[in-house]
This record gives structure tokens, sequence and C-alpha cells, in this order.
């Protein structure tokens, strides 16, 4: 037997079980169900590389079960990380004077698009220098 009808039949046979161990430990059909899903395309990858396991609907138990923990860790870290992240990106999009940041976005001119033409690699140093100082004297 393939993995692919191992796990079509495991589905089958085990899925009603696995979903409402997944639904009461995670408390969500949503992420029970995701979980196991989960769960199942990483058994059509596992299986054909180490064999089916002796009880593959408490392998894909378990390897639901492990999903969810690392969903938990995930929205964990988020939560924990997330307002200093917030914080960080108003600190830095903030601009200490808004008419000069304003000012400095528009230019007039190509000036922007020159000064990375000087800087470009395809030029030496030397001349990348020479260009910008030309450029900035005139």
């Amino acid at each position: 037997m393939d993995a692919r009808t191992a796990v079509e039949a495991v589905f089958r046979q085990e899925s009603g079980r696995i979903i409402a161990t997944l639904i009461r430990i995670s408390g969500s059909f949503d992420r029970g169900e995701e979980a196991m899903q989960e769960a199942f395309a990483a058994a059509l990858t596992a299986w054909p590389a180490s064999g089916m396991p002796l009880n593959p609907g408490a392998w894909i138990t378990a390897a639901a079960h492990r999903k969810l923990i690392d969903q938990s860790r995930r929205e964990k870290t988020r939560r924990e990380k997330q307002d200093s992240l917030r914080y960080e990106t108003e600190a830095l999009s903030q601009p200490d004077d808004p008419a000069i940041d304003e000012a400095a976005m528009h230019f007039p001119d190509h000036r922007l698009r020159l000064i990375f033409t000087c800087c470009h690699s395809a030029l030496n140093p030397e001349g990348q220098v020479a260009l910008t100082c030309e450029r900035w004297a005139a």
C-alpha cells in the first residue's frame, strides 16, 4: 500500500476521533481542523521515507497536537512582542520635524536618482567619489 492510500484510509477511519480530540485540546474547531490537515500533509511526506507507523491514527494525533503547541507558542510570542514592536515602529516612523521630513521626501528634480547612479556598484570607488563630488560642487 502506498502512502497516499494509507493516509486516505486513516483519514476515513480515524478523522472523527482525531478532530474531536484536537477540538477538546485546542478549544477551537478551526484550529483543530487546521492542525489535523497539516498533520495529514506531514504524513504524506514522512511516511514514504520512514514507512507507515504501527498506529497511524496516534501518529496523526500526536503530530497535530505538536502543531497546536507550536501555534500556541507562536501566538504567545507574537502577543509578548507586539507592543514593543508597535512602539518601535511608531517611534521610527514619526519624524522629529514633519516640515523637514516632508521637504526631504519631495525632490523637484532627479537628484535622488543621480545619487544612486553615482554610487552604482559597476563604477569603481574612485569614479563614484569623483561623480558625487563633481555633482555637488556645482
